[in-house]
């Protein structure tokens, strides 16, 4: 028996209710999960807050996981920005094709020579190679192992400098497949993870206090001697060194759960904020990553610190 085919006038004669028409403006406010972000951008706002807006609209309407990502950034007290970074933008997980997701964080060196343009040339040649990657399933601590010499040996190869100091800078960098997660690190810039509401640190700092605390572990020196050591915070490995000394780099991938924070620092932001601190911000400002990255720099522009370093800060915020 074939069905009868509903005309136009039908809905009202049979009262067959129409199908809905989706309005992305107007939705939103019905989502009520999405209720929450609306109302931190006033209409005077929504010009400018329209990216974030829409990011998130997209992400919040989606089933599928998705990944909202968010940066700020500041001089501080310093001439000229040895910072450099990288995020892709929001994006849903598609569980039917690859997706990946990429942040890269620099801090180039001041006591070397053009810092600034170590930390562009890392960042650039990271977005590159990941721009290339196949579309297939790669081996990325073998990857990340590979671009770190590359940029190392690119660095370091440099002969139009103006003295014979050298150039280098550090480097963070993070890569999602899916829900895997991979990271490497060289330098004294941070990896944190805030998880169960609580923020912990995946990577370590390759400078002099890493010896330190080996000597106060096996009592050799005090823990107060290690703390006024003036060169506690020399850096022992770094990008552009010419053969890096140590890197951080996961060989197995973590699996990201729902509502896990990435979060890519310099250390103009772990120097001027506790851990405390910065994880009292997270905690607070843990629904809008946008927030939470422009909360991070002021309050590291609060401190008014007299020396205050370059300070950049990069969220990735895994969401099911």
């Amino acid at each position: 028996m074939f069905r009868k085919r509903i005309k136009k006038n039908d809905y009202v004669e049979n009262r067959v209710k129409p199908p809905k028409k989706r309005n992305l403006r107007f939705s939103v406010k019905f989502n009520k999960r999405f209720s929450k972000k609306l109302e931190l951008h006033s209409l005077t706002r929504l010009k400018n807050d329209f990216p974030q807006i829409r990011d998130a609209y997209i992400m919040f309407s989606k089933k599928e996981p998705y990944i909202i990502t968010a940066s700020s950034s500041i001089v501080g007290n310093r001439k000229t920005q040895e910072d450099s970074f990288f995020v892709t933008p929001s994006d849903r997980v598609s569980p039917f094709k690859l997706s990946r997701s990429f942040a890269v964080v620099c801090d180039g060196m001041g006591g070397l020579e053009a810092g600034d343009r170590a930390s562009m040339t890392a960042v650039s040649m990271m977005k590159l190679a990941v721009s290339k990657l196949p579309t297939k399933k790669v081996d990325i601590p073998h990857f990340f192992s590979e671009m770190l010499d590359y940029i190392d040996c690119e660095i370091n190869g440099w002969k139009d400098l103006e003295t014979d100091k050298g150039s280098g800078t550090t480097l963070v960098s993070v890569l999602i497949e899916n829900r895997r997660l991979y990271w490497a690190s060289v330098g004294d810039s941070s990896i944190f993870m805030f998880q169960d509401d609580t923020l912990k640190k995946l990577t370590n700092e390759h400078n002099y206090r890493m010896y330190l605390e080996k000597l106060v572990s096996n009592g050799k020196i005090t823990q107060r001697e290690a703390d006024e050591d003036p060169q506690q915070y020399a850096l022992l490995s770094y990008v552009g060194m010419g053969g890096i000394a140590f890197r951080d780099i996961n060989s197995r991938p973590y699996a990201m759960r729902d509502g896990d924070m990435l979060i890519l620092c310099t250390d103009g932001i772990t120097d001027a904020l506790t851990k405390n601190e910065l994880e009292d911000i997270i905690r607070e400002n843990f629904e809008d990553v946008y927030k939470c990255c422009d909360e991070i720099t002021s309050a590291v522009r609060r401190k008014k610190i007299h020396s205050q370093d370059n300070a950049t800060v990069v969220i990735v915020h895994y969401v099911e």
